[in-house]
């Protein structure tokens, strides 16, 4: 499967450790969008393959704060192209860029891609802002970092759906990020790290908005930072303008 000569995936143009800066500076928290972040082919690919994938018997939590959103995490019910760029995103040596680029060191990839995988919003689906899970619900290591792999093919800044950044105070989002494909969106992991897709999904009937979402951890994290284990923290925030 074609990928950088060296052998990765990402695009070598993005330097984690030049990036850093960018990253550690984003507001209201740490994050970065990259553009072109997966090799070309490779990420045309997995779009392809998840365009038509049959994603009716996905995992579905339907509640008023998650409305038409499909996930699944066990890479032995996805196509092989998607599989095997979610592998590389658990790798140590995407653990190794990831920590480089956001200056929290050993981070630790999740096995078991709990929450995350492949997420899947058909239209009319929203995910309100909050902020995530703290603790891993089976190894209880700390959640730190998430990276989301948009993968929409000409998405129209129309259709919704734009990933938001949102400020403790929620008074509007700081960062809206349109979910095009091959753009990455990286942010630090906190209580205090409040982001989600509150813009409605209006994309046309025969179209979904299509992404990856990675998320990693590490076995101890800034004693300022630690709560004890609690799922996601809805905002109630979902009429962003």
């Amino acid at each position: 499967m074609p990928a950088n000569g060296d052998g990765a995936m990402f695009n070598p143009d993005h330097d984690a450790g030049k990036l850093n800066e960018r990253y550690r500076v984003g507001d209201p928290f740490p994050h970065i969008v990259l553009d072109n972040f997966l090799d070309e082919w490779l990420v045309g690919q997995v779009a392809d393959e998840l365009e038509v994938v049959d994603s009716a018997k996905w995992f579905h939590d339907e509640h008023p704060d998650q409305v038409k959103k499909f996930a699944q995490s066990d890479l032995t019910r996805l196509p092989q192209a998607t599989a095997t760029v979610l592998r590389y995103f658990n790798s140590p040596r995407a653990c190794t860029y990831f920590s480089e680029l956001t200056g929290i060191p050993d981070l630790l990839p999740d096995p078991s891609y709990a929450g995350g995988g492949v997420h899947i919003s058909l239209p009319g689906g929203h995910l309100g802002v909050h902020a995530d899970f703290n603790l891993h619900p089976a190894t209880q290591l700390h959640r730190r970092v998430n990276a989301l792999l948009f993968l929409n093919r000409d998405w129209r800044s129309d259709w919704g759906g734009q990933f938001e950044i949102w400020p403790t105070d929620m008074s509007g989002p700081r960062n809206v990020v349109d979910p095009i494909l091959n753009r990455l969106a990286t942010f630090s992991v906190n209580d205090k790290a409040f982001h989600g897709v509150p813009r409605t999904v209006a994309c046309p009937p025969d179209r979904r908005r299509l992404s990856l979402a990675l998320y990693y951890y590490t076995k101890e994290r800034p004693d300022e930072e630690k709560a004890p284990f609690h799922w996601a923290s809805w905002q109630h925030a979902r009429g962003s303008k």
